[in-house]
């Protein structure tokens, strides 16, 4: 299907269609989604010919997510290649984790010219040098509101991660471990710290004890230990739904029950955890809506290269029968 074929479906110009694909704000967002999800079902493919070295760039976007094996990031890769694609940009995975990976990335997708790039804020100060190269520059995530005059898609992971605590407490859960990353800045211990602290109640995070590049390994592991010195534990608050996964079996292997004797909540939402026995409870960060706010920012940077903005997303928690 071309689009002067969609502009007919759609009873629109052909120009109009153009300008939904590439994200245009002139254009309304209901007919933008109309005309994606039509050109998305009937398979359109962009010609990229004459796009390639329009203003020296290629039309691809880079993507600089720590790895894919991560259930969260993977879903959220196919969603922003699902949006990309119909606008006529083609989505390059570059892995980075650690500072050194990260400065490496920059340099290989300065070299390939890429249009524009959506990563980590953690990794923000490292990609910097790409909004100095004239690429656009998008940032997801992060522990705050960071100021480095590019956008931010930031989930409130705060809020959503305090409205689960006072959930568990309120279920009459007193004994509350966190499995992650204690770290005072990371918005989901901060949560848990402050939620616990309102209510009197012990601070108990379990220290990683095996590598977290293998995450349901090291929750296993981690939580394993921890529940043998601790048997009083009546619930575990895991960083993601890789860790829950991993702490839900060495629950098992200790001869607890889930919920009866450790509630247990994760944070994600990847598709497993509703499929899981018992079914986890979790929060959700929404991949639609936080795809539409990277490529809408995407698009308003390469559109206006002094464009930026910060956009915090809301998250939902999602009770299923793990708690």
């Amino acid at each position: 299907m071309t689009q002067k074929e969609i502009a007919r479906t759609l009873n629109i110009t052909q120009a109009a269609v153009s300008m939904a694909l590439k994200g245009s704000e002139r254009i309304s967002p209901a007919l933008r989604e109309s005309v994606r999800k039509l050109a998305e079902d009937a398979g359109y493919q962009p010609n990229l010919a004459g796009q390639m070295l329009r203003g020296g760039r290629t039309s691809l976007i880079g993507a600089v997510f720590p790895r894919l094996t991560n259930p969260f990031y993977a879903e959220l890769f196919q969603e922003i290649q699902n949006q990309l694609r119909p606008r006529g940009y083609l989505l390059y995975f570059a892995p980075a984790e650690t500072r050194e990976e990260l400065r490496r990335t920059v340099a290989i997708l300065r070299q390939m010219r890429v249009a524009g790039v959506i990563g980590l804020a953690n990794g923000g100060q490292e990609l910097l040098p790409l909004r100095d190269d004239g690429i656009a520059l998008v940032l997801y995530g992060g522990d705050g509101k960071l100021d480095l005059g590019v956008s931010q898609i930031l989930p409130d992971r705060y809020h959503a991660a305090l409205r689960l605590m006072e959930f568990l407490i309120a279920r009459g859960r007193r004994r509350i471990a966190f499995l992650g990353a204690a770290l005072e800045e990371e918005p989901r211990f901060r949560a848990y710290g402050d939620a616990l602290r309102a209510a009197g109640l012990p601070l108990l995070p379990i220290r990683l004890t095996s590598s977290p590049g293998d995450p349901m390994k090291a929750g296993f592991h981690a939580a394993e230990d921890w529940l043998r010195l601790h048997p009083e534990t009546d619930a575990v608050f895991a960083h993601n739904d890789e860790l829950a996964l991993g702490a839900k079996r060495a629950i098992a292997f200790a001869g607890y029950s889930i919920p009866e004797h450790i509630a247990l909540a994760g944070f994600d939402n990847i598709s497993t955890g509703a499929y899981l026995t018992p079914s986890l409870t979790t929060v959700d960060q929404p991949r639609r809506r936080i795809t539409n706010a990277l490529i809408a920012e995407l698009v308003a940077s390469l559109e206006n290269p002094e464009h930026h903005a910060f956009v915090p997303i809301p998250c939902r928690l999602v009770v299923r029968e793990s708690t």
